[in-house]
């Protein structure tokens, strides 16, 4: 296998997580046979329409008496429609809206436009040319029309759409700019977008998902695992009204740097709450998250009062650490001190440990082994440079960073991960357990993940179950696997490089810790002539480890897995 390695290096050591991503989507796309859609070929005339129904359906039945009696109208409106208004709508939704030229739409599978608009219109699902913002309306028409509806300035016509928008927002107020175009042509809008991207959110479980995911699927492109649905996101219409609520405050944090009035307030309210609601599930989690995404924010802008003050109300890592670092600085030394002894008594995790392990003591806590490069000058990709350099003399390596060890581990553990426990599934497109990266993943499964490690406790049991697994679910979504990385370095592959004893340690450890351990893995993993592995961290010249990556080293170095830092540094 050495030789076969050796001639093939070369375009392993080409291979970044960036190229190993767009292999998962590109190479990926074999996998999967199973399509209704050709690229290049129209969808079928019903495909939209059935997909909506669909969707639609499972929205009602599982949120029945927790949607607002509003958004359950509308879905009911939707399903009693005409095939064409079906048909119609289930294209509108899949656009960028929420107006649209009236001139825009024309669908070979819609029979009578017209009569469709009519009946949406009447169900109120659309609003035929209402007054909506102008840059809404703008955004719609083309930069000819722009030019030929307004008086717009000969010396801007050579200039760009968006150019042309400001110029007539900054001359005209909205309502004249309405009645101009209503003058020259018609436009639809959905009458409450809101309400659909709800339904998107709930039908996904996620924000990160949309519409497109039906096409990917049906495309061929995309499979996901059939798992039974135990359990439903949201129990109650007041637990879905407060997740809304919370995602309101998130989405208005990544608007600081627009907005820094808004901090006080945001900051008065999700404090005021944490310290009294007593939030449970997703709410507090995303609770959590908006804390610490503020206090950064706050830190950054220099306003430590208020980023202290976020940072006390947030009780997962970094907090503590920053609020050290700050009150440090603010030579507030007692209470730095205490906040560290606090630390060091019961740490949150294993970076708080080294962080208290490491604050204000130079070459404290673990060092890992190093060697050191001199180079003339720093090369474009440090870890190809050094992937080439520690090959030359043959074998082979590749720069897949965290992919390579959550690949192999969400193979093995995959029937854990796919579990139908309750609250787990809430959806039928999901590609892994909602709970996969919270603290108590492997507590909800101890029992299950102890009897599977038993039954692959000898090499054989062991590869052969990976190996099965690798073929049998080729294609299908799971967040921990990467089939791109798969496609590149077969599976087969990866098991005669790895020493069983290795891989079963690293494995067993990062299934239990995924919360924090799925990030900070080495670089390069490198696979010597000799048959010799060894995990590779590269650090430019000016680069210096994280804690995630030392608490990894230990972690090494606990299970005497060959690992070391390789850091390159100028000459000059």
């Amino acid at each position: 296998m050495a030789r076969e390695w050796t001639n093939f290096f070369a375009f392993f050591c080409k291979l970044t997580v960036q190229s190993l991503i767009l292999c998962a989507v590109t190479c990926g796309n074999s996998f999967v046979t199973d399509s209704i859609l050709t690229p290049q070929t129209p969808a079928p005339a019903d495909y939209y329409q059935n997909n909506f129904c669909s969707v639609f359906e499972f929205v009602l039945g599982r949120f029945k008496g927790i949607a607002s009696d509003q958004l359950t109208k509308d879905l009911k409106s939707y399903l009693d429609a005409s095939g064409d208004s079906q048909r119609l709508f289930a294209r509108l939704l899949t656009r960028k809206g929420p107006t649209f030229l009236i001139s825009s739409l024309a669908y070979a599978e819609i029979a009578e436009l017209d009569v469709a608009i009519e009946e949406l219109s009447a169900l109120d699902l659309l609003q035929y040319s209402p007054g909506v913002p102008a840059d809404q309306i703008l955004a719609v028409l083309t930069k000819a029309q722009l030019i030929d509806y307004f008086s717009v300035p000969s010396a801007l016509t050579k200039s760009s759409k968006v150019a042309i928008i400001e110029h007539l927002l900054s001359h005209n107020s909205d309502l004249q700019i309405c009645h101009r175009c209503q003058q020259r042509t018609r436009w639809l809008t959905i009458t409450a977008p809101d309400h659909w991207r709800l339904v998107n959110f709930l039908y996904f479980g996620n924000s990160g998902q949309d519409w497109s995911t039906f096409v990917r699927r049906d495309l061929g492109l995309l499979a996901y695992e059939t798992v039974a649905l135990q359990s439903q996101q949201f129990a109650t219409r007041q637990i879905l009204d407060a997740y809304l609520e919370e995602k309101e405050y998130a989405n208005l944090i990544y608007r600081l740097d627009e907005f820094p009035n808004l901090a006080e307030p945001l900051l008065a309210v999700l404090v005021g709450d944490h310290q009294t609601a007593g939030l449970l599930g997703q709410r507090q989690r995303l609770r959590q998250r908006s804390l610490l995404r503020l206090a950064k924010w706050a830190e950054r802008e220099k306003r430590l009062d208020y980023a202290l003050v976020a940072y006390a109300c947030v009780d997962t890592p970094p907090a503590r650490e920053r609020r050290v670092r700050i009150l440090t600085k603010a030579n507030n030394i007692h209470e730095a001190n205490r906040l560290l002894a606090e630390i060091e008594q019961s740490p949150r995790s294993a970076t708080e440990r080294l962080f208290a392990e490491r604050f204000g003591k130079r070459g404290g806590g673990y060092q890992p082994p190093t060697t050191t490069i001199e180079i003339d000058e720093t090369p474009e990709s440090v870890e190809d440079y050094v992937l080439l350099e520690l090959i030359q003399d043959g074998g082979w390596g590749v720069h897949s960073e965290n992919l390579m060890l959550k690949t192999l581990t969400g193979l093995i553990y995959w029937p854990i991960c796919f579990a139908p426990i309750p609250g787990a599934f809430t959806n039928p497109f999901q590609s892994g357990p909602q709970d996969l990266y919270a603290a108590d993943f492997f507590t909800h499964r101890k029992e299950a993940i102890e009897d599977l490690e038993a039954s692959l406790s000898l090499e054989a049991d062991f590869f052969a179950h990976i190996t099965q697994i690798a073929n049998a679910k080729r294609g299908i979504a799971n967040r921990l696997v990467s089939w791109g990385l798969l496609e590149s370095i077969p599976v087969d592959e990866w098991l005669s490089a790895i020493p069983f004893a290795q891989l079963q340690q690293l494995s067993q450890f990062l299934i239990r810790n995924l919360t924090e351990y799925r990030r900070g893995f080495p670089d390069l993993f490198i696979c010597y002539a000799t048959g010799a592995v060894e995990f590779v961290e590269v650090k430019g010249p000016s680069d210096q480890l994280q804690p995630q990556q030392r608490a990894w080293f230990e972690e090494f170095n606990r299970m005497e897995v060959p690992a070391r830092v390789v850091k390159l540094q100028l000459t000059k």
